[in-house]
């Protein structure tokens, strides 16, 4: 049954559900990457950029995920979604290198402090009335909202782009990003802040959970499943912008028709991650990420073969990271105790982000070498293989 529909639950988890929405819209989805590229980037500079985040990434997650525990989850998440808004209106006045390269560093700190407490807020939450088996469906559902949501902002923002410029879809995002912070200091604080979680506690915590089974080998898997799957925002808006061009779409209308791509992709991954519960409840956890590698390689490997294809092959990648990302963190959280449980989700979150790095870098020196659709399906070879591998020395799930 959905929690919606018990007692004192129901206020919180339904301001956490129009949270998440706040989180995932978003004008600027479809148009980040033409609008970095218009200021006359390469695709070696935007894997930099996007390498850039991914670091401040891995050196904020720690930090900010330790604050989550000691002055509360929900203060943490309020935090930064301010910076998170603050930064897109920065990004929307960004010309440079420079310039971007500093908002996506302070952009991607303010994500630190949602990303490991965000989880651990509800699962605490739901932990309060022994309701834990419940965390898959309600994130699934507040994601695929949230990315329902996302598609009609994603389409509206390439429309405005194409009437006005780039920057208009930023200053909208980032008025409704901020109507996050006071939906946020309305719920209830949960699990606690706890003054002996000190940083030595910290990371003897850390090296407990993530150095030894179970959450060992699940971790270096997920991270190079995340790693490789998110090389595809650094090309997929070139090349649907390109095939747009090819299917007779005019110059002046493709911000618009790769936003329309991107909503379509978005309901896809909305559909999939509502059921993400369902999904793991019916296929397992084990099976699932058994799976995921292959059917995200095979997604990547048909893009050299014909074009169109991509349109089809990016909406399946988006919905298994979706669902891998809910039930992911249902693994993590089952085998994390609540003293902790924000820092551990930080650190796993640290590892994953730091997979990213190489690929990003890697990725736009092969793309400006060969092709964006040829770096894709080169680095799915290399998700396969990899995983094969970490089958082999240690069973992740």
């Amino acid at each position: 049954m959905d929690v919606l529909r018990r007692g004192r639950l129901a206020t919180p988890i339904a301001k956490y559900y129009a949270y998440k929405s706040t989180e995932f819209v978003s004008f600027t989805a479809a148009i980040w990457i033409l609008f970095v590229r218009s200021n006359g980037l390469s695709f070696a500079e935007v894997g930099a950029l996007n390498s850039i985040w991914w670091l401040a990434l891995v050196g904020g997650e720690i930090p900010t995920g330790y604050l989550g525990d000691r002055l509360g989850r929900r203060n943490a998440m309020a935090l930064g979604t301010g910076i998170i808004a603050v930064s897109t209106v920065a990004m929307g006045l960004s010309e440079t290198f420079l310039q971007f390269a500093v908002v996506y560093a302070t952009w991607a700190v303010g994500q630190t402090f949602r990303s490991g407490s965000g989880d651990a807020w509800l699962y605490d939450l739901l932990d309060e009335t022994n309701e834990t088996h419940e965390f898959a469906n309600v994130r699934g559902r507040a994601t695929g909202i949230g990315l329902a949501i996302g598609a009609v902002t994603t389409l509206a923002g390439g429309v405005v782009a194409d009437a006005t410029n780039y920057s208009v879809p930023f200053f909208a995002t980032a008025v409704v990003t901020a109507l996050g912070v006071p939906i946020l200091l309305s719920v209830p604080e949960s699990g606690g802040s706890d003054d002996g979680f000190t940083p030595r506690t910290a990371l003897r915590v850390i090296r407990e959970k993530l150095t030894r089974p179970p959450l060992r080998g699940f971790v270096v898997y997920f991270a190079l499943l995340f790693g490789v799957v998110n090389m595809v925002y650094i090309f997929d808006q070139p090349i649907l912008r390109d095939v747009a061009l090819e299917l007779g779409v005019p110059s002046s209308a493709t911000n618009t028709a790769v936003s329309a791509s991107y909503a379509v992709f978005s309901l896809v991954a909305a559909a999939a991650t509502y059921r993400a519960g369902w999904i793991g409840d019916r296929l397992g956890v084990r099976r699932w990420f058994l799976l995921a590698p292959v059917v995200v390689a095979a997604s990547y490997a048909v893009l050299p073969i014909f074009g169109p294809l991509a349109f089809p092959a990016f909406a399946l990648a988006r919905g298994v990271t979706n669902v891998s990302g809910v039930l992911g963190n249902q693994y993590v959280n089952d085998r994390v105790d609540s003293v902790g449980r924000a820092t551990v989700l930080s650190a796993a979150g640290m590892l994953y982000s730091l997979a990213v790095v190489p690929f990003e870098l890697a990725g736009g020196v092969v793309a400006d070498i060969v092709s964006p659709t040829g770096a894709l399906a080169a680095f799915g070879g290399v998700l396969v293989v990899g995983a094969g591998i970490l089958w082999v020395v240690d069973r992740p799930v």
